[in-house]
């Protein structure tokens, strides 16, 4: 895997900045590789797996701060049974009804769905065991905080945070240095540069995301 200081230097040879007095800061670096792993999250997020004590009689069930209810994808119960997640085509829980068609998940009890509302999960019917549930959901990418650690990427994803960083650094330098700009031209420099870094970025997110939905790679939001 990848650090952040292996990224920030491979950065500056791409601003050529590795001569012995830097221009570019490295905390300025630094919160640009923090800012593209933001970026870079938000179409791509670490799949991740939360186990949540659930009592029995309980039919609604609080989440931990770090699971946002709104990006749950899949709920199983102690046995590991999934329950259906409420589509909207009959009533919504807590009004205990099975699938459209009469019917539940194999192994599961009458009117095992669930819903997302708030900071909970609703469930169509009481939980009839105390025990813990699998909740595997989308959560945010974590920001490097050292130079050691590993980001918090897919493999094979450096260059997509690469070129973020780059187009967020050029982006805001351009803004810094855009009130002493004198230039005939009507857009700065760097903010050219830019522009097509960040197109560079667009483009290998269209690459990554449509070889996701054809299925060409294979747990990419791992």
């Amino acid at each position: 895997m990848t650090s952040r200081l292996q990224v920030r230097m491979t950065l500056r040879r791409h601003l050529s900045d590795t001569g012995t007095s830097p221009l570019w800061p490295e905390e300025f670096l630094n919160d640009a590789i923090a800012e593209a792993i933001r970026r870079y999250g938000v179409p791509i997020p670490r799949q991740a797996i939360a186990a949540v004590p659930v009592t029995a009689g309980d039919r609604e069930i609080d989440l931990p701060e770090n699971v946002n209810a709104m990006r749950i994808v899949t709920v199983f119960d102690d046995q590991g049974t999934p329950w259906r997640r409420w589509e909207g085509g009959t009533a919504p829980p807590p009004v205990p009804v099975g699938q459209p068609d009469g019917s539940s998940p194999a192994g599961a009890p009458a009117g095992a769905i669930w819903r997302a509302w708030g900071t909970a999960v609703i469930l169509g019917t009481p939980a009839s065991r105390t025990g813990l549930w699998r909740l595997e959901h989308l959560a945010n990418r974590v920001e490097p905080f050292d130079d050691i650690s590993d980001l918090d990427i897919q493999p094979g994803d450096e260059d997509l945070i690469l070129t973020l960083a780059i187009s967020i650094s050029l982006h805001r330098r351009a803004i810094a240095e855009g009130k002493r700009y004198t230039g005939r031209a009507g857009v700065h420099p760097l903010a050219a540069a830019a522009r097509t870094a960040q197109t560079d970025a667009d483009r290998l997110f269209w690459h990554r995301l449509r070889h996701l939905r054809t299925g060409t790679l294979t747990n990419t939001l791992g």
